[in-house]
């Protein structure tokens, strides 16, 4: 015994700390305890110590009563919610080895293994891949936290555990693709194909435009009327009907700029032509240009869509269920066209499949996807998240979302994740908007947030029976991401020769 109960509220309990408590049992913050009632023993967090008067004995301890096990007819199982309460006088005790394997998720064969419990003698809570994917995944913490290793550990556990899940990893420095090797395929700006038909035409617009010369607005006018008639052509010469210009349909690029010149031949010369010549120089210069050969490239135009979507999203896998989509490659300027793209693509391909395809999009750097300011970033990207947070679980579509900037993250997109895994958060503005968002279900842990060591977090939300601090596993050099940040103490580059080191870097930065 630790202390015995002194007052009850609700869900809240102080409780007197027993004198020889300390050297029995050390008691602090974030420490899980129970109390026995007569058909119940109740579960509850240490969220706060006190010594109300520094000249008596008296020491305080609050806690928040977070669940039960019962003593009969449930095999001892751990619920959320309590069906009886304290009463003033009931001792608090230390758990013990049983009551951790209890609460902590029983390992099957249907569950996998997330992190060791802190303080639980290196005891791996175990969860539902269903809980954790079902309701989205959040993982939020400062650079150099331990984030993306942990993300590689929950990958490489569900790939182990032969999961039915199509992983598509979004990937914008390049980390992931020797985390996985042997059971992933990179796909980067040499191999991947997204062809631009695959684009709706407020994202060819954006890619059209550049980001930078919108060109006249006409421009854009042309352009979507242009594509629609486009497609007609194509689709008539192979008799079928008339699509719209968002349908993911087939058009020769040749009969845009075919069509552009036959209504320039036909105009009056009081009209101007500024508007079409600006369309067709830019659709040229796209389609000539190397970067932009994994949307513009080749010659031949086929209706392989679903070899493309094959390809993206591993159907079938043949032992490689992990797609990584290395975006470090891409034009900063259709970057988020791209993403855009890819989101649009798995939210329609699990819609259209009714749940028989299970998708799980990871997604590095999320608030540069969907950022809280609506004046940044490309909007159908925004709203192509966001649709997957809201719709994604009816038919199949898991979104894990990992983010330095908590902050900056679309709080409805951030606010649809069931369960979130705060590693340490530095910055003042971060801290307080995850104690707002998680507060009432954390029961004091979020106050550890500056001060957890690397890999270490604070796990709460449907995975999870309650709130708990957890140690991710070291990851082997072979399976974890590559590192962020290059050495400056032993540089890669140390042993190469530096002349042709330049030189090879000159050939790769002029071929961009």
């Amino acid at each position: 015994m630790i202390g015995r109960v002194v007052a009850v509220s609700g869900s809240q309990v102080v409780a007197t700390i027993s004198e020889d408590a300390g050297s029995a049992e050390r008691v602090e913050k974030g420490q899980l305890v129970k109390i026995p009632l007569p058909q119940t023993h109740a579960f509850a967090i240490v969220s706060a110590l006190s010594i109300p008067m520094p000249d008596t004995p008296v020491r305080l301890m609050e806690l928040a009563l977070v669940g039960e096990c019962r003593h009969r007819g449930d095999g001892g199982r751990f619920h959320r919610g309590l069906s009886a309460y304290p009463a003033l006088g009931d001792p608090v005790l230390a758990i013990e080895p049983r009551d951790l394997a209890a609460i902590r998720g029983a390992e099957g064969p249907e569950t996998i293994p997330l992190g060791a419990l802190h303080r639980g003698s290196g005891r791996i809570v175990h969860v539902d891949p269903d809980r954790l994917l079902g309701r989205h995944f959040a993982v939020l913490g400062a650079t150099g936290s331990g984030k993306s290793c942990a993300v590689a550990s929950i990958l490489h556990t569900l790939v182990e555990r032969g999961t039915q899940a199509h992983i598509l990893v979004l990937d914008p420095h390049g980390e992931y693709a020797s985390a996985f090797r042997d059971r992933a395929v990179v796909l980067g700006q040499d191999n991947l194909e997204l062809p631009y038909w695959l684009l709706t035409g407020e994202e060819l617009v954006e890619v059209v435009g550049g980001g930078r010369d919108p060109g006249p607005q006409r421009a854009a006018e042309l352009l979507l009327d242009f594509v629609a008639r486009a497609k007609g052509a194509y689709r008539d010469a192979n008799g079928d009907h008339r699509p719209a210009v968002d349908a993911p349909v087939p058009y020769r690029l040749s009969d845009v700029i075919r069509l552009i010149d036959e209504v320039v031949g036909r105009l009056d010369r009081t009209e101007s032509v500024a508007a079409y010549r600006w369309l067709k120089n830019r659709l040229e210069i796209l389609s000539r240009d190397p970067r932009f050969a994994f949307l513009f490239g080749g010659i031949a135009v086929r209706d392989d869509m679903a070899r493309i979507l094959g390809t993206l999203f591993r159907i079938p896998a043949d032992g490689r269920p992990i797609t990584v989509v290395d975006l470090s490659g891409i034009p900063n300027e259709v970057l988020e066209v791209v993403v855009s793209v890819l989101l649009r693509l798995a939210f329609d391909l699990a819609y259209w499949s009714r749940g028989r395809i299970p998708v799980l999009i990871l997604c590095e750097e999320a608030h540069r996807c969907a950022p809280s300011d609506k004046s940044r970033g490309f909007a159908p990207t925004r709203l192509a998240m966001a649709r997957i947070a809201k719709e994604g679980r009816k038919y199949g579509v898991a979104l894990g979302l990992v983010s330095q900037r908590p902050s900056d993250l679309e709080p409805s997109v951030l606010s649809q994740c069931g369960t979130v895994l705060a590693f340490r958060v530095t910055s003042p503005h971060d801290q307080e908007l995850v104690h707002a968002l998680l507060r009432d279900d954390a029961n004091g842990l979020l106050d550890f947030l500056p001060s957890l060591g690397d890999g270490e977090a604070i796990v709460l939300g449907q995975a999870v029976p309650f709130p708990v601090r957890l140690q991710f596993p070291e990851l082997s050099s072979e399976l974890r991401p590559r590192r962020a940040s290059p050495s400056f103490s032993r540089p890669e580059s140390a042993e190469e020769d530096p002349i042709e080191l330049l030189e090879s870097l000159v050939r790769a930065w002029r071929r961009r």
